[in-house]
Formats: structure tokens, sequence, C-alpha cells
């Protein structure tokens, strides 16, 4: 595979009309405390740093919400075939008969979107369990061990500054002790262990989820997993260990509030890779239609990208002391305080939107195009993250001209179009019964593929048009089709 070389900015794409070590290694640096404080950083910054070909980005502190118009709810890509673990269909396209249109997640926004399809599915998730509706679960590693993470919240020692409208969801989610001494916000947690990558959380039996949702019945779990992922070979498992993780709360009726990575600044291969670790997160958030807080787009435009000495680990803002929570504009240069905004910005819009009765936000449009070599689906902005199924997809590909394999099942094209040449890593994900690989065409045209591989591409694109095909393998001439997660992130040239 060509060397990569990740840029954490995104990569202008032309609109079209319309993963630390080892697993269980521990944490590659200090242990997470109080630290110095970054620089300033606007709160709720919107959008991920530098992305482009977004309709419009959040602004205010509290999160935007959907972007693009009302609506939108046309079928581009995959029609939304619902899976066992009830993943929504493709965003864009229906999923369960009756229920609303899924919706994407754009680059852009802090906050995905509370749309109807989004709050049907929490709102049900709620219902299937005997999660508390003022509960929440802690899920991850060192930066969500950390004593600045929240637990300022419980204590009083709070700021909110611009910040005052988010003061009913410090009382929602304080009013219920989850053990003899302890709300949500200052608890500590089963699920979260210095060094632990995402599979750590489902092992044993009982696993660490299992035994904190039995602990204390939460309706929701806020999770920042995948630091200790971020190394080349740890990308594909993560996905399926966060596939399980999303897949695990869900049975037990808790509703996941997904978290982007924050930045690297470490290691130059970390660094890279985070991009592409936060748009597995996006694309397998938006195929569950889970609430996504982008994390990584409020950190990455701060002094060392919100991270302190170690370039991992969040520094929480001091003043004769830690004060993670406060959220004036002092304690917002420090990137714990920023984490604790956003995540209790997000707690609040689940409290008033689907424990509430506000109404749900407006979907984002879908992606323009349908998924064929005639109308591709158009990959508007980078990094990119998609979900779709190959099952019922048109096959007017099975013969490339850069490899001999069958790939007779069906296929979905995307367009990338490029403003200056860039380096593309590209990687498709699949589900065990699914088999799909990737083509990288210069035209059109199976004649014209330039690159293969069954999991991970980094080619060289020009300026202009480039294609990508998720395709179906066929093994014994039956289409092994099925769900896929898409991920696309430029680099340098």
């Amino acid at each position: 595979m060509i060397a990569r070389r990740l840029a954490a900015l995104a990569v202008m794409t032309t609109i079209v009309a319309c993963g630390g070590g080892a697993d269980d290694a521990p944490d590659v640096s200090v242990t997470p405390g109080a630290g110095g404080a970054g620089g300033a950083g606007a709160a709720g910054i919107a959008g991920s740093s530098g992305a482009a070909g977004v309709t419009s980005a959040a602004g205010a502190a509290g999160g935007a919400a959907s972007s693009g118009a009302a609506g939108g709810a046309g079928a581009s890509g995959a029609a939304g075939g619902a899976g066992a673990s009830g993943v929504a269909g493709a965003a864009g396209g229906a999923g369960a008969s009756g229920s609303p249109a899924a919706t994407r997640y754009p680059i852009g926004q802090v906050h995905s979107p509370l749309s109807p399809s989004v709050v049907s599915r929490a709102k049900a998730t709620l219902a299937s369990g005997s999660g508390r509706p003022t509960v929440f679960a802690k899920i991850g590693a060192s930066n969500t061990v950390a004593a600045g993470f929240a637990r300022c919240f419980a204590t009083g020692d709070v700021k909110l500054g611009a910040h005052a409208a988010l003061a009913p969801a410090i009382a929602h989610f304080g009013q219920t002790k989850v053990d003899a001494d302890h709300v949500s916000f200052d608890r500590v947690t089963l699920a979260a262990t210095v060094g632990w990558g995402a599979k750590k959380t489902l092992e044993g039996s009982p696993s660490p989820i299992e035994q904190e949702v039995a602990a204390i019945a939460p309706g929701f779990a806020v999770l920042l997993l995948g630091t200790n992922d971020t190394y080349e070979a740890g990308v594909a498992p993560f996905d399926a260990s966060m596939s399980a993780v999303l897949d695990a709360l869900l049975a037990l009726g808790v509703v996941p509030i997904v978290t982007t990575l924050p930045p690297r600044r470490d290691s130059a291969a970390a660094r890279a890779l985070v991009p592409e670790m936060n748009a597995i997160l996006r694309a397998l958030a938006e195929e569950r239609q889970v609430p996504l807080v982008d994390l990584f787009s409020v950190l990455d435009p701060m002094p060392n990208g919100g991270v302190g000495a170690d370039g991992v680990h969040l520094p929480t803002y001091t003043d004769a002391g830690a004060h993670g929570c406060w959220l004036d504009d002092a304690g917002l240069s420090a990137g714990m305080n920023q984490r604790n905004l956003v995540t209790l910005e997000a707690l609040d819009r689940v409290r008033r939107v689907v424990v509430g009765d506000e109404a749900p936000e407006p979907p984002s449009p879908p992606l323009a195009g349908v998924g064929t070599l005639a109308d591709p689906l158009v990959v508007d902005a980078l990094p990119f993250a998609h979900h779709g199924d190959t099952t019922g997809a048109p096959s007017s590909l099975s013969l490339y001209s850069c490899g001999a394999q069958d790939e007779g099942g069906g296929e979905r094209v995307y367009r990338v179009t490029l403003p200056a040449p860039a380096s593309l890593s590209i990687r498709v994900f699949d589900d065990a019964t699914t088999d799909v690989d990737l083509h990288v065409l210069s035209q059109p045209s199976a004649s014209a593929c330039v690159a293969r591989d069954d999991r991970a591409l980094v080619v060289d694109a020009p300026a202009g048009d480039t294609f990508v095909v998720v395709d179906t393998f066929q093994k014994a001439g039956v289409p092994q089709a099925g769900r896929y997660r898409l991920t696309i992130v430029a680099t340098q040239p």
C-alpha cells in the first residue's frame, strides 16, 4: 500500500448541483488529569476544520442543528435495508417500512441532526429497555477517566458564561443518584479504563458495558473510544469493535451518543489516522441513526489541536485549581473544557428533543445521485463517510481492467471532484456475510480501473473527477451483497 501522508485538514471538493498501540496497551502517555491551559478556541466551533462543500455550518455555542433545508428524504444510494440489529437504511433512503427516512450526518456540524429518524430510533430504543432518561453512562479510556471530564457538573464548580441555557441539562442529569453518592456526571464508571481500545468494553461476561448498564440503568451513553485503536493495523478491527459496541448498547435499550476522537499530536502517523477513525465513527453513527458529537472539529483549530503537551490527553483549565466546567472564554481555552461543553450540549439536545416534547430537527439533504455509473453518488466534502447496501443494486460492471475477480454483484458508484491533485485514502468495511471490494476508476468504465483492493487503497487522484466503486464479489456465482461503510480522506498531493 502506498505510504499514507494524511493531513488533518479536509480538502475541498467541488459540489455538483443537485488508530496509539495495541488494543490492550497502556495509554500512550501520562496519567490524565489537569494540565496547562491550551490556546483560546471559540465555544461550540462548528464544522470540521477546513471541510468544504458543506451547505452551512453551526455557529452559536449550543450546537446548531441541520444546516440544510427541511425535507431531503430522497432515496440516494442504497434503499435502506435494515439489518438484524435494526440498522437504518442508507442516508436519504427509507429505513424500515413506515419509519422516517434516515438522515445524513454531513461534515460541518458539531452535532448531527436530531431528525425524525434519529428521534424515532432513540425513543424506540428507550422504550425497549429499562433505562432511565435522567441517567447516562460514560464509556471510554483516559479522556473519559480523567478527573476533568464531567464530574464538576455534579460538584457545583460550574461557570456557564454564555451557555446559561444549558443549566436545565445539568439539573436533569444531576437529579438521579446512580449509586450511594453519585449522579451520572461524577460516577466512576465501570466502562472506562486508561489504555482501553473499543473491544475491551465488550470483553468478559458480563462485559464492562453490561456491568455499567446493570449498575445504573442509563437511558443514554456518552462514548469516546478509538484513541488506543489509532494505528494502521487497528483501523479495520476498530470498525468491527465499534459496530459491536453500538449494537450492544442499542440491544440493552441505551441510546449511544458517539464522540469523535480528539486530534493527536504525539506522532505523525497517529495524527494522520485520526480523520480516518473519525470518518468510521461518522459512518457507524449515521448507519444506526444515533447522535454524533464532532469533538474533533471543535478542538482541531485550537493551538496543538486542543491536546496537552503529551499530544494525546485533553488538559483541564487551571486557575488556582482545575476547573473543567468553567465554560466561559477563559475556561474554553482548554481542550477538556471544550469536551465538557459539547457533551453537555449533546445531553441537553436529547433532553429537549428525545425525552422532552420539542420538535425534531430537519434532516440533512441527501447526497446527490443514485449510485450508478450514469448517476453516481456525489462526494460533497472530504473527509467523507457513507453507508450503503449493495443488495438489489444494479450491476453494470463485473470484470475490471485492474483485476480478474468476479465482481458480478451489484455496485454503488461515487464521484469525487477535486479542485487540485490529492492523495485519497479510501476504505470499505463490510459485515460478516458481505464481500464488497473497492475499485478506483479514472473514467466511468471498467476499462479505466487504476486500482482495486478488498479493504483499503491510497491513490494519487488528479484534479477533476475520480470514480470510486463499491462492487459485490460473486462466490461460485452467488453475489455476496450486503451492508458496507465507505470512508474517503484526502491527504497532500
